[in-house]
């Protein structure tokens, strides 16, 4: 099943106000002072996250000011300093969601995923959130890789780069390529699924419900691939998508620009939105303004995919 859009307002972009870099004390000597492959962002109390794809922490830092941020540890272990080999072994991880309280864990949990594009790219993690909106530091590997190997039997080029997670849903947002194939979205059962992230921390292939594959347009001849996703507070979702000249899930490509979009709960397409500027935005928070939701307010990270500048994050306002 495929949904088609002819959906891009291009006569309505909306602009968007660059409010900090990403400057954080180096992970380990020999890296920069800051994130440079931001790649996810989730919002919690009055702190900042940031997942990045060539880091074995998550970055967290300050609202409100320009402070240097902290990494906090994921997964054990350490990566080469040099780029091609760092990239060659890199957990690659691509998003990250705030799973409001459920059943397993009363104040919520903060869930962390890889992109599934590689054998050593199935490690996410699972972190548990306390009663102040901290994150525990206890840290819970997940693994994927059960998951991913039914996954690429239906997707070829596999590559996970967001996930939305409401009361009802369980949506995962794969990214096309050029010779790969169009972005999908992956529905999961949600119960099966949480129950697979506690019990056993690895998700089993049975929980996968149902693949739609999306065109969401194009710029240049290049088209639009999902990027990121948030679930919204009255179930519809918020996603982003990028046009990037890239033919495949493990090379980068220069960005044409990127998309913000509207998603009902069901999986129908119903805005989509270009973001001023030729940035890669790949990582998205977003909530309604009022109570009679005409606008989102929007938080986005971009991936600059240069060692040599450090990635921001931008502020805007949707109106939908």
């Amino acid at each position: 099943m495929t949904e088609s859009s002819q959906l891009i307002e291009k006569n309505k972009a909306i602009t968007v106000k660059k409010i900090r870099d990403l400057v954080i004390e180096p992970a380990e000597k020999g890296r920069p002072s800051y994130v440079y492959a931001a790649s996810g962002l989730v919002i919690l109390g009055q702190t900042l996250y940031i997942v990045a794809d060539d880091e074995m922490q998550l970055a967290s830092f300050e609202l409100g000011n320009n402070k240097s941020g902290t990494w906090i540890p994921l997964l054990p272990g350490s990566l080469p300093l040099n780029y091609e080999e760092r990239k060659a072994k890199k957990p690659d991880l691509e998003a990250i969601t705030f799973i409001r309280p459920y059943e397993y864990s009363e104040n919520g949990a903060m869930l962390i995923v890889p992109s599934f594009s590689r054998t050593l790219r199935m490690t996410g993690a699972l972190v548990a959130v306390n009663s102040q909106s901290k994150l525990s530091s206890e840290v819970i590997p997940v693994d994927f890789s059960v998951l991913g190997k039914s996954l690429v039997q239906s997707i070829d080029g596999l590559n996970v780069e967001g996930i939305a997670i409401s009361e009802n849903y369980v949506k995962m947002f794969h990214r096309g390529s050029r010779k790969k194939g169009k972005s999908a979205v992956i529905e999961l059962d949600r119960k099966m699924f949480l129950k697979d992230l506690h019990d056993t921390h690895q998700p089993s292939g049975e929980c996968i419900k149902k693949i739609t594959r999306y065109e969401l347009g194009e710029i240049e001849g290049t088209r639009f691939e999902f990027t990121d996703a948030q679930a919204l507070s009255d179930e519809r979702v918020a996603f982003l998508c990028t046009a990037e000249a890239a033919d495949d899930e493990y090379v980068d490509g220069a960005s044409l620009g990127s998309c913000v979009g509207i998603m009902s709960g069901a999986g129908e397409l119903q805005m989509i939105v270009p973001i001023s500027g030729h940035e890669k935005f790949e990582g998205i928070s977003a909530k309604y303004i009022g109570d009679k939701r005409k606008e989102l307010s929007i938080i986005l990270v971009a991936d600059t995919d240069d060692q040599s500048r450090p990635s921001a994050v931008f502020e805007g306002v949707l109106a939908i």
